[in-house]
């Protein structure tokens, strides 16, 4: 539900219906709250506790960006993605701003590019992702002992 949110809130950003000094919070609120609310309510999973770190160390930069997640022009390059730049130095986005002098705690934002996956990403995102790596192994490991005890 997240993803949908925060999705439509950056296409209607960029369809120019809404603005992104408004539309950039409205969606982070949303995210944090939904996100927090499932790590909430599985906290007994160990594994998730990296995904709350991560949606964290997200929810700071963001909150100290208005709202957008700062992202590094050098790591669109790298990871091949020259058509968001562009994109993103002509148009306006709710949910990134390209980092630039005044930006907060940039080393937190979107510098980590993943060319193989034309992805950049996060801190909190190569946390939130080992998260899910883990609670996958957490939790099958967990059916494979119950299954034994059956």
């Amino acid at each position: 539900m997240a993803a949908v949110i925060e999705g439509s809130i950056a296409w209607s950003t960029a369809q120019g219906w809404l603005v992104p000094t408004y539309a950039a919070p409205i969606a982070s609120v949303a995210v944090v709250i939904l996100a927090s609310y499932g790590l909430w309510q599985n906290r007994r999973i160990r594994s998730l506790w990296l995904a709350a770190t991560g949606l964290v160390l997200n929810t700071l930069v963001m909150w100290l960006n208005k709202g957008q997640m700062p992202i590094s022009v050098t790591a669109l390059e790298i990871a091949h993605l020259e058509g968001f730049l562009n994109f993103m130095q002509n148009s306006s986005d709710a949910v990134h701003t390209l980092i630039g002098p005044d930006t907060r705690l940039w080393f937190l934002g979107d510098v980590i590019p993943l060319p193989f996956a034309r992805k950049v990403i996060s801190l909190g995102d190569a946390f939130i992702i080992l998260s899910l790596m883990l609670f996958f192994l957490e939790t099958t490991k967990q059916s494979l002992h119950e299954g034994e005890a059956k």
